[in-house]
């Protein structure tokens, strides 16, 4: 006997202490950054989902959530243990010690088991199309926040050199309007611009900083890695368009995958219900010793199915399977209404980004003509920093207009399944 308690303690789980190590943790996750990182701040939009694939503490969490769902679906299933039952009995008066040994084991022929299995297994794919869908709207929420940091890099930049052009037309229109040949409404609009200016590439600094310090963030990385931008820069022109997915196609969505598991689990979790209503047979045996008489006997247990039959838990599973059911066409349907929407906004901010690239290119070249005009002496400065300051606002309206449609766009592109595959 004390070999079998061995024999079975041995093969039990055993509890291991894992402490929280805070400066531990701090340190490795200062280490691996870098690690990423190197001493690179322009970093690729390939590589950047790479490192957010890896360091993103949303990611992990989802893996980690499947992980357990994977391993309940490991061990799901399994028969009910057998059971054993002993008993002593002292008879004092004749000095008499009877005793009887009872094991016992359950069958279950409603086939529970097996469901509980396919229930486990289901619940876990599920888990696995929901890190799929949270990868999806992490790579989609990246590429746009990559655009809006590449976006920003290109307003400062203009905004920097405009303010450069703007200090050098101001210090010409003050001498102008010292000797009188400017009014000073022109030269009171020129100081205007200036500090408008000043106060933009105030504003445009601070949205760049914080669209970079919430890129570290989104990464997973270590806030001490600053500095992070995505390389490259903004496409020139107006996009082609991108193709608007389908109802069909909508099908191959994560999200839709994810929900149609759980569905799956709901309608087998209805099915064990409703099973548990007939009776599993549990099977019992009994060896005694009885006034130095050896018995044995065989028993059976089952329940009576008579007013009960689990009639509370069939009614919650099948609401449960409704709800799921709903949950899963909702999904569906709110897909197939952003796919839609986007479809509508891309076609409207195509045109308009034509619209605003059309006035763009024929500011440019209104003015470098009067750049020529004016360094042949036929065209007034006041004239020239009109030009300018027209063309500089309607490329600031372009980058507004370009960045919206490139946000619409990478959402209908990841709104492709075989995208998502890529």
């Amino acid at each position: 006997m004390a070999a079998v308690v061995a024999l079975l303690v041995t093969g039990c789980a055993q509890y291991s202490p894992q402490p929280i190590d805070l400066s531990a943790d701090m340190t490795n996750w200062h280490q691996v950054s870098v690690q990423m990182c190197g001493s690179r701040r322009s970093i690729s939009a390939d590589e950047l989902r790479r490192i957010g694939l890896m360091m993103n503490p949303e990611l992990l969490k989802a893996r980690l959530t499947h992980a357990r769902s994977k391993g309940r679906a490991e061990y799901a299933g399994l028969w009910e243990d057998p059971g054993m039952g002993m008993e002593l009995e002292r008879v004092f008066a004749h000095n008499i010690t009877n005793y009887s040994i009872s094991p016992s084991l359950a069958l279950p022929v409603t086939g529970l088991p097996g469901l509980r299995k396919q229930i486990a297994e289901q619940y876990s794919e599920a888990d696995y199309w929901n890190v799929r869908e949270l990868e999806r709207m992490f790579m989609m929420e990246l590429d746009v926040l990559c655009y809006k940091c590449q976006a920003a890099d290109a307003r400062l930049s203009l905004m920097r050199r405009r303010l450069n052009v703007l200090r050098d037309e101001q210090a010409r229109i003050t001498r102008l309007h010292e000797v009188g040949e400017v009014a000073f409404a022109d030269f009171q609009t020129a100081t205007e611009r200036l500090n408008e200016t000043i106060k933009q590439v105030q504003e445009q600094e601070r949205e760049q900083l914080t669209l970079r310090q919430e890129l570290v963030s989104r990464l997973g990385l270590h806030p001490s890695i600053t500095g992070i931008h995505p390389s490259g820069g903004l496409p020139h022109g107006v996009p082609s368009a991108v193709a608007v997915p389908g109802a069909d196609m909508l099908l191959g969505i994560a999200s839709v995958k994810a929900q149609m598991a759980g569905y799956g689990a709901s309608e087998n979790e209805l099915r064990a219900e409703i099973r548990k209503q007939f009776p599993e047979l549990r099977l019992s045996g009994m060896f005694a010793e009885d006034d130095d008489t050896e018995k044995g006997a065989l028993g059976v247990e089952f329940t009576l199915p008579l007013w009960n039959r689990n009639r509370e838990a069939i009614a919650v599973a099948g609401a449960e399977r409704d709800l799921k059911q709903a949950e899963t066409l909702q999904t569906w349907h709110a897909l197939l209404q952003e796919s839609t929407a986007l479809g509508a906004q891309q076609r409207l901010l195509q045109n308009h980004c034509r619209s605003e690239y059309s006035r763009l290119r024929e500011l440019e070249t209104a003015t470098a003509r009067q750049e020529r005009l004016f360094s042949l002496g036929e065209s007034k400065l006041l004239e020239l920093a009109e030009a300018r300051h027209l063309e500089y606002e309607r490329r600031l309206a372009y980058l507004d207009c370009l960045v919206n449609l490139l946000e619409v766009q990478t959402k209908l592109l990841y709104l492709n399944p075989s995208h998502n595959q890529q």
